[in-house]
């Protein structure tokens, strides 16, 4: 069995050693901005934002995080479901200099209260939901969070003062305490957009994103993961959709983004990776399994990247089969293991696989992918994306390596892994290798 035993599995044109170019994550909009300014970037509720609109909206938002004392090394936190403000507030972050923190809406207060803490966050942007503002302005007097800046669901919809009417009537609002601790999105962006642009130097150094796992042995820990990082991974995705055929073409996608952005995953397949190929992004601000069916549907939706849970309630529903979703044409799953009778059901009522694939927040979360055209195996998460190794340590002796074929650890090592947890250098240390592999912790085995 050769080192590399899986590239003989990739498909026609795909190559491990392909060039996987870096760049500061900021770029990616800005160089999709320039080549399609016209075309949509974002729909939401209907209303959309075209490349051009979008950069502008970004740089403005950069510009206010700038005039907040924003700048290197300092960091803002994201408290938000899938809505403009997100990619608005991501973007403009990272070009005012600073690091983007992802909170989940999901987190109970001590975790939330951890991270704020622990990854030394002073601005956190947010909506003025009830699910969500509350939360957040409690910490305000008891951690060192300094301000808020709070926008609201009805500015970037295409009606904004019914949407805002029925979401007061249904009670989803909070009310805002506008003071010097709180700032609306709207007079973030209330400026000229001429921000002061500061060189990012070292790809690999430079950390644009503060990612906190999930915590399931101990508080939550921040993967730093680099502007190398996470532009890396977008390359590493396009070497396998670039292939022969194609299976996504530049300037020609639209991808359904429910899944949530906070979530790695979503951050970079759904919006870096849709930003890159001048997708337009429909989002979704939660998963809605009728929504989502009359969206794939309706707006003829072609790149769909979900969890397993999402295809079997498409599946399940009991309309589905009133609508064309034939315009779905790459489907990924990730984030648990795809049962078989579920890929299979789907691939029946649309024509389209789902294609597994299994990464980290560690990892950007480039590991595995399956490929849309040849072999698919049952039952496996796919073969190592282009540029990175895999090696299996030993279970019982994790300073030893069993062959490829055995059970083992599995351990990668790549452009995409971390540059380490953040103020955390024993963790960092005790999930490397002496040579360099990041230790995953999931247990598996590689065959011919």
């Amino acid at each position: 069995m050769t080192a590399f035993p899986w590239i003989k599995s990739y498909p026609a044109g795909v190559h491990w050693d392909a060039e996987l170019p870096t760049m500061p994550v900021q770029q990616i909009l800005d160089e999709t901005a320039a080549k399609w300014p016209d075309k949509p970037a974002l729909d939401f509720m209907g209303k959309k934002t075209s490349y051009r609109e979008l950069q502008e909206q970004v740089n403005r938002a950069a510009k206010g995080f700038q005039q907040l004392g924003v700048k290197p090394g300092m960091h803002v936190g994201l408290f938000l479901p899938n809505t403009p403000h997100y990619v608005i507030s991501f973007f403009g972050v990272l070009k005012a200099g600073g690091t983007v923190v992802n909170y989940s809406p999901m987190d109970a207060d001590k975790v939330l209260e951890h991270k704020i803490e622990d990854s030394e966050t002073d601005i956190i942007v947010t909506l003025d939901l009830g699910v969500l503002y509350p939360q957040m302005d409690k910490l305000l007097g008891c951690t060192r969070l300094k301000k808020l800046v709070v926008g609201n669901l009805a500015e970037m919809s295409p009606h904004p003062d019914a949407l805002r009417a029925h979401l007061q009537q249904a009670g989803q609002l909070s009310t805002v305490e506008w003071d010097a601790k709180h700032l609306s999105f709207s007079q973030l962006l209330d400026n000229d957009g001429r921000y002061e642009s500061f060189p990012i130097g070292d790809l690999t150094e430079s950390i644009a994103v503060l990612q906190y796992t999930g915590g399931t042995t101990g508080v939550p820990k921040g993967a730093m993961l680099t502007h190398a990082n996470l532009s890396a991974a977008c390359s590493q995705i396009m070497t396998t959709v670039n292939g022969e055929p194609k299976v996504l073409e530049e300037g020609q996608e639209r991808v359904l983004a429910v899944l949530p952005l906070f979530h790695i995953y979503a951050l970079t397949v759904n919006m870096l990776v849709g930003i890159r190929i001048a997708a337009e992004l429909i989002l979704h601000t939660r998963f809605d399994v009728e929504a989502v069916i009359k969206d794939l549907a309706a707006k003829k939706v072609t790149f769909f990247p979900g969890v397993p849970t999402m295809y079997a309630a498409i599946i399940n529903y009991p309309d589905v089969g009133k609508y064309d979703l034939s315009s779905l044409k790459f489907c990924g799953s990730g984030g648990a293991p795809l049962p078989v009778e579920v890929n299979q059901a789907f691939q029946h009522r649309t024509g389209c696989s789902l294609l597994e694939g299994w990464g980290m927040t560690e990892t950007s979360p480039t590991g595995t992918f399956t490929p849309a055209y040849g072999k698919q195996k049952v039952g496996s998460c796919g073969i190592p994306i282009t540029g990175i190794s895999f090696k299996f340590a030993s279970v019982d002796d994790p300073s030893q390596f069993v062959a490829l074929g055995e059970r083992g650890e599995l351990c990668i090592k790549g452009p995409n892994v971390m540059k380490g947890y953040w103020n955390k250098p024993e963790a960092t240390a005790a999930s490397m290798t002496d040579d360099g592999y990041f230790r995953t912790g999931d247990v598996g085995y590689m065959d011919e």
